[in-house]
């Protein structure tokens, strides 16, 4: 029997001090487990017990239904029968039906639903239910979520047997036209906001200063001299900024190399670093996004606008900036976890060490075609520990990006890590700093060879 790695929803959402998931989420886990329940039934079973604590999430986001104890084959002479067995419930997810002990395949779909009440409230549906009217109000605690998904979910649990979808498949279908309608709205958000942002960019009432010359030269007092001279350097400073791509920021005195701005990517060009043998080793640095976080107090979850992504929605925008050849050939991806300063520093090295897998299960995917990759390292720099660290303010411009980095041109016998440590050191991109981390000490620093 397979060992499964990775703690059950009602734990998960414990963990996230029972905030509820997103809608993006939410459909993104309907269509996992609609996949394994149409499996389930087409092999003639029903589950009859799902609910939060059957159902586990692998450190790689993906979902798996478990306990199987409460399984029922069906057969014909138990539909004839109208489902006579052993009534088998738990508190607030089981339909009518099943307490009566006839439960039948949308009796798994009733549950199902109030599952994702559970995710989407934060909320036991057992809280929700209300006696008197025998109806379960929901919907107020799940005002993030859209009319089209609610009613949705209502639909999976009609009390009414007949009212409810008969198969999964007319269940994927439904969640299909929802995504696709969700998605249009969001595009056409999208573009509205980008359109008013570039209005704002180009408007001509910006800070352009005309200098109109004296008629007559008339000498100037030592102050105007002086206010000559800041201007001067101001405006040397300034130039000096652009050529650094930096966007005129004023930058600290320590600040590393500068980012090549590739689409959305920050991207570090390759620099050596040197082993204690002098051996020699190039590494670039790609930050996927300023846009795409790691949500605050989650393992798994990334977040882009406010909304949560897939790995594979992530794969496909990385894709579409051009990853692959921005990189410039690396012979092996480092994946980089990091974890918030909020929390016991163990659980967040730990969490940090699952990010950095989540990134390399990211990363495998993109690279596949990538001739040039021959490998994979998983590089975990624990919990950010800067004293002005805020749980929900980041101190650094990467403190909740996704970082990968690339290597090449390695010198015969380099001991890798010791290159690395060397190149982040004395050639830090940005503001990063190996010692802001728990485990970027020499003593802690490693990479880990990993083909997850």
């Amino acid at each position: 029997m397979e060992k499964i790695e990775g703690p059950n929803l009602e734990q998960w959402l414990k963990q996230q001090q029972n905030r509820p998931i997103s809608e993006a989420q939410a459909i993104v886990w309907l269509k996992q487990l609609l996949e394994i329940l149409d499996l389930v039934h087409n092999q003639q079973y029903l589950h009859r017990d799902i609910k939060p604590s059957n159902i586990m999430i692998r450190p790689d986001g993906q979902l798996v239904l478990i306990d199987f104890g409460t399984a029922r084959e069906i057969t014909r002479t138990y539909l004839t029968n109208g489902g006579g067995m052993t009534a088998i419930s738990s508190s607030g997810y089981s339909p009518p039906e099943q307490m009566r002990g006839q439960a039948i395949p949308s009796s798994d779909f009733f549950a199902l639903g109030r599952t994702f009440v559970f995710l989407l409230t934060g909320l036991s549906p057992e809280k929700l239910y209300d006696p008197h009217l025998d109806i379960l109000q929901w919907r107020h605690h799940a005002t993030h979520v859209s009319p089209l998904l609610l009613d949705f979910i209502d639909w999976l649990m009609s009390t009414a047997v007949n009212q409810r979808p008969s198969n999964a498949e007319e269940i994927s279908r439904r969640l299909a036209e929802i995504e696709y309608k969700l998605t249009e709205n969001t595009s056409a958000t999208v573009n509205i906001g980008g359109l008013a942002k570039t209005e704002i960019v180009n408007n001509p009432t910006t800070n352009n200063t005309v200098i109109t010359p004296p008629k007559q030269p008339e000498k100037l007092p030592l102050l105007s001299w002086f206010a000559a001279l800041i201007v001067s350097l101001l405006l040397l400073w300034w130039v000096s900024l652009a050529f650094r791509n930096t966007k005129f920021a004023a930058l600290p005195p320590d600040y590393g190399q500068a980012p090549v701005k590739q689409g959305k990517v920050d991207y570090f060009p390759y620099e050596e670093g040197k082993d204690s043998q002098g051996r020699v080793a190039e590494f670039n640095i790609a930050v996927l996004s300023v846009e795409y976080k790691w949500q605050l107090g989650s393992t798994y979850q990334i977040k882009y606008n406010d909304q949560i992504m897939s790995l594979d929605s992530l794969k496909s925008n990385l894709e579409q900036e051009g990853i692959q050849k921005i990189m410039e050939n690396p012979s092996e991806i480092i994946s980089v976890g990091t974890a918030s300063c909020e929390g016991d520093i163990t659980a967040e090295q730990s969490r940090a060490l699952e990010r950095s897998k989540q990134i390399q299960l990211l990363g495998k995917k993109i690279f596949s075609n990538t001739p040039s990759v021959k490998g994979y390292r998983l590089l975990n720099l624990g919990q950010f520990q800067r004293k002005d660290c805020q749980a929900s303010l980041d101190s650094t411009a990467y403190q909740r990006s996704i970082i990968i980095i690339g290597v090449k041109k390695q010198a015969e016998g380099v001991i890798l890590d010791e290159a690395l440590r060397d190149r982040l050191e004395k050639k830090p991109f940005a503001d990063f700093k190996l010692e802001d981390y728990s485990l970027g000490s020499i003593d802690k620093f490693k990479t880990v060879p990993s083909n997850l």
